[in-house]
């Protein structure tokens, strides 16, 4: 170890060479002798020494109280030497904080313990300094805030983070109790924590409390406080406070995006179950209203069971009317697909929800002017635009209120809230009707969507689901914005159509008589829909040739293309579906190229149009169908 340096300041020549002596034989380093005030300066700043030995009488010039003053600036102790112990020259010694005073004549030990404690107090001085700026740049550089209380809460000292978490700059608030700070709604639980802590030194709580910021608002605040009271140089109560509003924000609305994405996973899967089973079911319903329609083709006006063959094909009918309502659900019931006007739509339902409504709820339209189309089924967005209407008169509850209608664009995007399905790329389409009904609060909210809930009397059929569906199919979704006592709004956001193409619609015309020639082929999984199929065609005159799935369709085409007038193919079948068969045909060129086809499934296809259409025109039957929609749908596709 090096020993310590010390600098000599000593205008009598003798004193300080026995001054240098008794120091070299004590252990320590005599970095150099000074006889005046400045002289001790240079030195001094020369060295750095760790010590001066400064003689307070230096004759002419700086005296050793003024030198001792420039020497401590630099950061040296000094001990004082004088042979004078008067009480005006000790004043005025004591005023420049020396570490210590000799007074000559002294002996080897005196020297020796005065020096060590100079140099003991100084580290520890330094110590304590270095400290205390570690502390200081903690507190001064914390973002959270750090305050000390006394023992009734009044405020003694606020970190400068206080500007930062509540608006306030250091020292604004000292002296005032911090409980004036706290939310009236939490004040007494803290009040009474507070009081317990008081009287448990050491004690520590944590709590979450609202903070009042200087703007007037309130700050979430994760606080900790401990009791320091009896601790020396702190005698306070320790407050530790940090700002966690937006971390609170955050994961509420974390909580409220898991619960949407599960909402949506469960319709979702809901879905995927309805669209199975209506699939199923209308291939099920096949044979019902096709051999139904086959036995009433048969069977003579005055045949005592055609009245009870006409009750089993309109409880077909019914059923299938079910499928379709789970198919709009499963968001695959687009049947017919076209730019449609949202404003035109309304208004030409307008005397429709005039009788629907109730009498005491006025009825109001705002339509945006310019509007763009929408591509869809004008059927189903009529069924969801009268489920929102009927609904809004239920809210109504037999009060005088008000129904607003209207349409316009909206920006619109992935961030674009919505309570069901993704909203629209770039702009959207919308269509919103609000009301001034009872409104529905956030547990209703939450299941407004669930298949066959309702908040009415009875509930029957699949309501909104179906409506979330048929926005689903269109490639929309659902805006709901609604409060106990304030209405309800519901906003429909669609894009904006770009170029349709679809399906040609089944025509309504009534059946005529007729009698067709040559060979079908018939390629579907269903055996009972290939019987239906077989026997309503060979009424009419026609050959039919029958495949299970799409691969032995092809293969049975590929036979006698020649001879094959039309394909009536099944879109979902095993080992080949139907537009894999259409896309072969398609390709190979001759016959196949420009037979007529005729897709028919128990799932609509209108999202699948785009796909199917490529490969030239394209006829659709939606299943379940009877005999005399098959044959009115094959002279169609075959021109006649």
């Amino acid at each position: 170890m090096n020993p310590d340096k010390i600098l000599i300041v000593e205008d009598e020549a003798i004193v300080a060479m026995d001054l240098r002596l008794h120091l070299q034989a004590l252990g320590y380093e005599a970095v150099g002798v000074a006889s005046t005030g400045e002289q001790a300066l240079r030195l001094a700043e020369a060295h750095q020494p760790d010590l001066a030995l400064m003689d307070v009488s230096l004759g002419e010039g700086m005296d050793g109280i003024e030198a001792a003053r420039r020497v401590q600036a630099m950061g040296v102790p000094v001990v004082f030497l004088t042979a004078y112990a008067d009480e005006g020259t000790l004043k005025r010694a004591k005023e420049s904080g020396p570490y210590g005073f000799l007074v000559k004549p002294f002996d080897e030990r005196a020297l020796h313990s005065t020096i060590e404690m100079a140099l003991l107090r100084h580290r520890m001085e330094r110590e304590l300094k270095a400290s205390e700026s570690r502390f200081r740049a903690l507190i001064e550089n914390t973002q959270d805030l750090v305050a000390i209380l006394d023992s009734k809460g009044a405020i003694r000292y606020a970190s400068p983070s206080a500007l930062r978490v509540l608006g306030y700059r250091a020292g604004e608030r000292t002296g005032y109790s911090v409980f004036d700070l706290v939310h009236p709604g939490e004040r007494p639980n803290l009040l009474e924590q507070f009081q317990q802590l008081g009287n448990h030194p050491g004690m520590l709580i944590s709590v979450e409390a609202r903070g009042l910021h200087q703007n007037g608002g309130w700050r979430l605040l994760e606080i900790t406080a401990q009791n320091a009271l009896d601790v020396p140089g702190v005698q306070g109560i320790v407050i530790h406070a940090r700002d966690i509003t937006e971390r609170r924000q955050a994961e509420q609305d974390r909580r409220a995006m898991d619960s949407k994405i599960q909402q949506a996973q469960k319709l979702e899967s809901l879905g995927v179950l309805a669209g199975g089973i209506a699939h199923d079911f209308n291939n099920l319903l096949m044979g019902i209203l096709g051999h139904a329609g086959l036995a009433l083709m048969e069977m003579a006006d005055d045949n005592p069971l055609k009245r009870r063959m006409l009750q089993i094909e309109v409880a077909a009918t019914r059923a299938a009317e079910l499928t379709n309502q789970l198919l709009a659900y499963s968001g695959k019931g687009r049947f017919l697909v076209e730019a449609i006007s949202l404003s035109k739509v309304v208004e030409e339902m307008g005397g429709l929800l005039e009788t629907v409504i109730s009498k005491k709820a006025a009825l109001e339209y705002r339509f945006s002017s310019d509007l763009p189309p929408i591509e869809g089924d004008p059927t189903q967005i009529r069924q969801v635009i009268m489920n929102l209407i009927t609904n809004a008169s239920d809210a109504l509850g037999g009060r005088s209120g008000r129904i607003r209608v209207t349409t316009g664009l909206m920006p619109s995007g992935p961030a674009t809230p919505t309570l069901a399905g993704t909203a629209p790329e770039g702009t959207a389409v919308f269509l919103e009707v609000s009301d001034t009904g009872a409104g529905m609060d956030e547990a209703t909210l939450q299941r407004i969507f669930d298949p066959f809930f309702t908040t009415k009397f009875t509930g029957r059929g699949l309501g909104l689901a179906a409506a979330l569906g048929i926005m689903r199919g269109h490639h929309g979704a659902i805006q709901v914005e609604s409060r106990p006592g304030e209405g309800t709004t519901f906003r429909l956001l669609f894009p904006a159509a770009v170029e349709v193409q679809a399906f040609e619609a089944t025509s309504r015309t009534g059946p005529q008589p007729y009698f067709g020639s040559g060979t079908i082929l018939v390629v579907d999984d269903e055996e009972n829909v290939r019987s239906v199929a077989t026997t309503s065609l060979e009424r009419c005159g026609f050959t039919v040739l029958t495949a299970c799935h799409g691969r032995e369709g092809l293969e049975r085409f590929r036979t006698d293309p020649e001879g094959i007038r039309a394909l009536i193919l099944d879109l979902t079948m095993p080992e080949m579906g139907g537009e894999e068969v259409l896309a072969a045909l398609r390709a190979g060129g001759g016959p196949g190229a420009s037979v007529p086809v005729l897709i028919s499934s128990g799932y609509s296809t209108a999202d699948l149009a785009p796909e199917l259409q490529r490969h030239g025109k394209v006829f659709f039957l939606q299943k379940p169908y009877g005999p005399k929609e098959l044959i009115r749908r094959v002279r169609e596709c075959l021109g006649e």
